[in-house]
């Protein structure tokens, strides 16, 4: 970008503060001299040349649109002060806040990075003027060589020179469509392509034309649709099945089906394995479809919403309907749209036209930064607000050459240029306060028009989006990895069997029952083929299927469906008509192991109701909860209270809007827009501005009797007394993070005196304020005043005036006027003048302001924190602002010391943060340094020491615990955005070491992205389970990077709680969330999956066993049956009451015990050792006594009736079969700690089925194995005697197990909390709350 004529891109004007005017004798085809020739013949001109700016972030060519363009470029010759007499000032962009960085991160978190988008293309057949070589540094003010491409034109500098002696000027005239065809087409032949140029020229800017759709179209810019949703119609199905085959049990089943389609291979039909493969796939694929149709309908609703814009011929502009209807989606880039007050910005727009005379218009931001308040933003010139009807609008002609998209939400960087008689006019500077952003309202404003600038996934709102994730729950990884282990194991398994079947099978020959020709003669192993193999390895795998179980991950999908309702359904979550809602049921167990919290502070913490409760006045704390009257104004009032209750009323950046359906004030030169229409009853005025709390400070002005009716440019109209006064203003002198004041400075009407109102924080106000004579006393005891706000949690500020000279006030403007022209150092100048004025003020009283928190908010995040949980605030608002919050939420507190952290550049950011390291670290802070100095070591060390912490897990949590409790400290760190970036891209490992000294972190101006940068640092870095919170669309990114995302139903939207895993209308709500539901989803959850590897596993090993037997047959031990009905319907109907309603504790225990919530860390119920001890330690010892018993002690030939009759192996195999089904149940009776009448049931259900197998399948398949057996072992002494023996063997070490563990082991807290229940308590089943 370019400084021309002197001009700063930031402030759009000279070196004198006024914008210089294009001389008319600017005539075509006239080129600037040389820099060098002009800075020889006028050195006193030198730094009013053309010069490369230094102050954009970026280097860009500065690309002016001239294809068979005469660029008139040469020295102004009118003089200058008449020029800046003939041109309007117009006022400079403010700057908002503190701008956002741009995001750096090499992951971006934006759909540009799954979306295809066109890069924008600069024709440079319309932009060839080239910005020469820049001169020296040492060359102050050398000039930027032009070169002149008028066809037939004078070259490079040979036409007349500039007989002015002033500043050089640009010019640029916008190319008209013939020229534009010329240009392509011309006598040459086709020149090259817009696309191909680009390529070549690797341009970093986007042109926008005005009023030029033709242009505009040839550009390839995309379009306005948008779309959230993770699946489309022709990619639902495989992109949807790719995600159900993430989990290793899917692939593992799926193997299994296609080998039992193999002909001759399978011992059971091919249904048997595919019924529940297609239930478990249906399950997780109609769960993504019910989710992306939400989506899809939110994303319909928004693309086809009705806009007005002007014709995109402008020629076509008709006077009684100027407007075309078109719907969002359809919008493009140039398209000029026309909004009304409170419609929704459908693209970045820039603001042209607005209903306010001084090009002020405002919008909320909510969706995008979570601020409520209103934003302020301007148009592009005095000449576009000019244009108030729409054919007037019709009528401009302009280039807008901006840069690519970015995510920065306040970071924009343009030159605009107006077209006037054909001719091109002075660039004009266009920063992030002339962008209208998508996703943002339109408020306090009568009408704005707004040239799409940016359109769809060009969109900051969506480069700050991503495309919802498949999320896995910890314990959905954890299963992973034992289906993995038991599918290898089971995998080794048949290769054995089927070797042995093989070898055995191929040596016995002459058995005609086999099926074999009689050989005679053959030795054991020679007639080994692969086919046999083959076929034995395969038939061995489908019959031990079981052993991964499939019921298992049936059963998990039912109760966590279950869990769910149960979570919809919950009363206590129950708030503003609204019940809690989950979308990711198998996060539902993830929720007992949360580490991190990062929340979003405004409508998540609080409810955004600031409301004035209290003052000191006259040295005396007046409260308005007990004296509601005490400040009302009247006649018998002081005049402290009086001019306190004026300071609220006069010293502020509120805007009065009226209400939505009262009349706005429409100018009268925009009439007949339809803007809004009134039915003439009087209702307040609603206030609008910067912050929450200026608004109540101007809304208990009024409620005392000073009512704020509006706010002109240059005035504030007050109500005082039924009495309407204007205070004109000549000076506001804004708040900023290091100011931390504001000022105003007016007459007043009464006395016609000036003076000065300052308001601002305790720290620095008190330092400002007068403090000789009689002040000193009320200085002291303002002092105790705010310390005493302060511990109630209020926000205060301190207001103080003082009446100024007509001619100190004179000075000090033109002082201040040229302090904010100038273009060095105008920042600290502009400081050091407004510090000037704002000396020796009167000290006039203090306010205090209640920030309304969420309910029980301190409560819930005390609670959290005893919880083991750490919580990071992730906000978009000031510094200020935040750590007050922070105080009034319990957050910090007055004990604790507060970091903070503000660096200018990366250097800055990792000095401040390795010093804060080393104070608060101490000893052992050289330790965290050698951890650092340890990526260099080799693979083989790193790979070693991750196996050792896997192994030693235990030892390695109990470790880290302690130094969390040690690092624990009273400490909080507070960072913004800029320094946070710094610290995110190249020092996140010591920033996280710092962090894990502090209890609270507070990241402030951060933007969406950043959130969700945030979250993906604490995630790798600390390998710990995140949770992300927050109620508005910027907290979208956030909560989807995250483990679990939760959203808050509030006043911004349901953006958060549409993206979210789960949802609620209140933050205090978290806490029943993650004590009750995600305890008992997990500890209902891990019970359930133990007992499914230990009946899989129990039931299986018969038939391993078997084949010693059988010859390595690939016989079924069991009856086929109840190998099929076992795990799918016998033993089925109790693992899902224990994984729907089994439960450790009360409710009422969980929630009032923070220390319970971490108590299944080092005692998990469920993992990789859990499932070890419930197969081969339970599982298999009770295969080998079910088995041993059953088929050894009792043989086959062993009397089984009292006629003498033997059983024979069916009657073995039933006995097996039975004793495997009563030790199941009754196993899980032993693990089950609720024994409720539901599960009661379900026992006896599944007792039911068991005995109902032999009848049903005898009289519907005539299955002739099963006749006789029921009735044979119900009579049999035989049978009861070894189903008492066979329990009591198998189930006497689980007995003692469990008595080791409840007597001489060290009790955990559960435990610990069980006995306190069970204290005084006569049966385990007094109730059944």
């Amino acid at each position: 970008s370019v400084i021309v004529g002197g001009m700063d891109p930031g402030s759009n004007k000279d070196e004198d503060g006024i914008i210089p005017e294009v001389s008319e004798e600017m005539q075509p085809g006239l080129v600037p001299s040389t820099a060098s020739t002009h800075t020889a013949s006028h050195p006193s001109h030198a730094q009013s040349q053309v010069k490369l700016s230094t102050k954009q972030h970026h280097r860009k060519k500065s690309s002016l649109p001239n294809e068979k363009i005469e660029e008139l470029i040469q020295q102004a010759t009118e003089d200058r002060h008449n020029a800046r007499e003939e041109q309007p000032p117009v006022a400079s962009p403010r700057e908002q806040g503190s701008t956002s960085p741009r995001a750096k991160s090499s992951v971006r978190l934006a759909t540009k990075s799954t979306h295809h988008r066109r890069k924008s293309s600069v024709p440079a057949e319309v932009i060839e003027a080239m910005i020469a070589q820049h001169q020296d540094a040492g060359e102050t003010g050398a000039a930027v060589r032009k070169k002149s491409v008028r066809k037939g034109g004078p070259e490079n500098g040979d036409g007349p020179p500039s007989d002015g002696d002033d500043d050089g000027a640009r010019m640029v005239r916008i190319p008209t469509e013939s020229e534009l065809e010329n240009a392509r087409y011309g006598d040459g032949g086709p020149k090259q392509s817009v696309i191909q140029r680009m390529k070549r020229e690797e341009a970093d800017t986007r042109l926008c034309f005005i009023n030029n759709h033709p242009m505009n179209d040839s550009l390839g810019y995309v379009k306005n649709t948008v779309k959230t949703t993770k699946y489309t119609w022709w990619n639902f199905l495989p992109k949807s099945l790719l995600e159900q085959f993430r989990r290793v049990f899917t692939v593992y089943y799926l193997v299994v089906v296609i080998i039992g389609f193999i002909p001759g291979v399978s011992p059971v039909a091919p249904a048997v394995n595919l019924i529940p493969l297609v239930v478990i796939l249906g399950f997780g694929i109609a769960r993504e479809f019910y989710e992306d149709v939400k989506r899809s309908i939110g994303d319909r609703r928004l693309n086809n919403s009705l806009y007005d814009i002007l014709p995109r011929d402008p020629t076509s502009v008709n006077a009684s309907e100027p407007f075309v209807k078109q719907k969002c989606a359809s919008l493009e880039v140039g398209d000029i749209v026309f909004l009304r007050k409170g419609d929704l910005i459908p693209a970045d727009l820039l603001v042209l036209s607005c209903s306010d005379a001084s090009g002020l218009c405002y919008v909320s931001t909510a969706n995008l930064d979570g601020e409520t308040n209103l934003k302020l933003l301007r148009v592009v010139s005095a000449e576009t607000n000019s244009a108030r009807k729409p054919e007037q609008v019709a009528a401009l002609r302009g280039l807008l050459s901006a840069q690519q998209p970015d995510p920065a939400l306040y970071h924009f960087e343009a030159q605009f240029s107006i077209e006037k008689d054909g001719k091109g006019g002075l660039p004009i500077p266009v920063d992030s306060m002339n962008l209208a952003l998508r996703g943002s309202r339109l408020r306090n404003t009568a009408f704005m028009y707004g040239a799409v600038v940016y359109a769809g996934y060009d969109t900051k709102e969506a480069l700050n989006m991503r495309i919802p994730p498949y999320k896995f729950g910890e314990l959905e990884k954890m299963l992973n990895w034992i289906v993995i282990f038991l599918a290898v194991s089971l995998f080794v398994i048949c290769v054995a069997y089927g070797s042995a079947a093989t070898i055995v099978q191929g040596g016995l020959r002459g058995y005609w029952y086999l099926g074999q020709d009689t050989v005679q003669g053959v030795s054991l192993g020679n007639q080994v083929d692969a086919k046999l193999w083959f076929e034995s390895f395969a038939g061995f795998l489908i019959l031990y299927a079981a052993y991964v179980p499939v019921s298992l991950f049936v059963t998990l999908e039912l109760c966590r469906v279950a869990q769910t309702l149960f979570m919809q359904y919950d009363r206590e979550m129950e708030s503003r008509g609204r019940n809690a809602a989950s979308t990711a049921s198998n996060l539902n167990e993830t929720l007992a192991e949360i580490d991190y919290i990062c929340t979003d502070k405004t409508g998540t913490l609080t409810e955004n109701l600031m409301k004035f409760v209290s003052c000191s006045v006259d040295n005396d704390i007046v409260d308005i909860r007990d004296r509601p009257d005490a400040l009302n104004i009247s006649k018998e009032s002081s005049d402290s209270i009086r001019l306190f209750v004026l300071s609220l009323a006069l010293c502020h950046n509120v805007v009065p809007e009226p209400p939505d359906d009262e009349d706005e004030a429409i100018p009268d030169d925009a009439a007949g827009l339809n803007i809004s229409a009134g039915d003439g009853k009087p209702k307040l005025i609603e206030y609008q501005g910067p912050s929450p709390d200026e608004v109540a400070l101007v809304d208990a002005a009024r409620s005392f009797g000073m009512e704020v009716l509006a706010r002109p440019q240059d005035s504030v109209l007050v109500k005082i007394d039924s009495e309407e006064k204007e205070y004109k203003i000549l000076a506001e002198l804004e708040f900023n993070s290091d100011r931390k004041r504001m000022s105003v400075i007016l007459r007043d009407p009464d006395d016609n005196k000036l003076y000065i109102y300052t308001k601002g924080a305790d720290n620095i106000m008190l330092g400002l304020v007068k403090k000789d004579g009689p002040e000193e006393q009320r200085i002291a005891v303002a002092n105790e005043h705010v310390d005493f706000f302060a511990k109630e949690g209020l926000r205060t500020l301190i207001y103080a005036r003082k009446e100024l000279s007509e001619e100190e006030c004179a000075s000090w403007m033109l002082r201040f006027n040229e302090a904010k022209s100038s273009l060095e150092d105008r920042a600290n100048r502009v400081d050091a003048i407004q510090a000037e004025i704002e000396q020796n003020l009167t000290f006039v009283g203090i306010s205090a302001v209640e920030d309304r928190l969420q309910a029980d908010l301190p409560a819930t995040i005390e609670f959290l924190r005893l919880a083991g949980i750490k919580i990071w605030v992730l906000t978009g608002d000031k510094r200020q602002t935040a750590e007050s919050i922070g105080y009034s939420s319990a957050l910090l507190d007055s004990k604790m010391r507060v970091l903070h952290i503000e660096a200018k550049d990366s250097d800055d950011a990792k000095a401040t943060v390795e010093n804060l390291l080393l104070d608060v670290a101490g000893s052992q802070f050289e330790s965290m340094m050698d951890k650092y100095s340890d990526r260099e070591a080799n693979f083989c060390v790193r790979a070693w020491r991750n196996f050792l912490g896997i192994m030693f897990w235990k030892r390695e949590l109990r470790k880290r615990l302690e130094k969390e409790r040690q690092g624990n400290r009273n400490n909080a760190v507070i960072v913004d955005g800029k320094s946070l970036q710094f610290l995110i891209d190249n020092h996140a490992d010591s920033f996280m070491d710092l962090c894990d000294f502090c209890k609270t972190v507070i990241c402030c101006r951060v933007t969406p992205m950043q959130k969700a940068l945030v979250v993906r640092m604490v995630q790798s870095l600390r390998k710990k389970i995140t949770l992300a919170i927050g109620d508005g669309a910027n907290d979208v990114s956030m909560i989807q990077e995250a483990q679990i995302g939760v959203g808050i139903y509030g006043k911004e939207g349901m953006n958060a709680a549409r993206a979210a895993d789960y949802s609620f209308s209140e933050f205090r709500f978290l806490r029943r969330l993650l004590m009750i539901h995600g305890h008992y989803a997990y500890v209902r959850t891990a019970k359930m999956i133990n007992l499914q590897f230990y009946k899989n596993l129990l039931f299986v090993c018969a038939q391993f066993f078997f084949q010693y037997a059988c010859l390595f047959s690939g016989a079924s031990f069991h009856n086929q049956w109840y190998v099929s009905t076992f795990n799918v319907v016998i033993t089925s109907i109790p693992p899902f009451v224990i994984g729907c309603l089994e439960r450790d504790l009360r409710a009422s225990t969980l929630y009032n015990i923070p220390e319970l919530y971490r108590a299944y860390q080092l005692n998990p119920i469920v993992g990789i050792v859990s499932v070890f001890e419930y197969t081969v330690g339970y599982g298999l010892y009770h295969a080998i006594i079910i088995y041993v018993f059953g088929v050894y002690t009792f043989e086959s030939e062993t009397p089984f009736a009292n006629d003498g009759r033997v059983g024979g192996r069916e009657l073995q195999a039933f006995m097996v079969t039975s004793l495997t089904c009563f030790v199941t149940l009754v196993k899980m009776m032993m693990v089950t700690r609720w024994w409720n009448w539901i599960f009661l049931l379900s026992i006896a259900v599944s007792l039911m089925f068991f005995y109902l197998v032999p009848p049903v399948f005898i009289n519907v398949f005539d299955e002739a194995p099963l006749i006789g057996i029921l009735q044979e072992c119900m009579a049999s002494p035989v049978f009861w005697l070894y189903l008492l023996l066979c329990m009591t063997v198998s189930l006497f070490p689980d007995f003692i197990m469990y008595m080791y563990r409840k007597v001489f082991s060290r009790p955990d807290p559960v435990q610990i909390c069980e006995e306190i229940e069970l204290k005084g308590v006569r049966c385990l089943m007094h109730d059944f709350e």
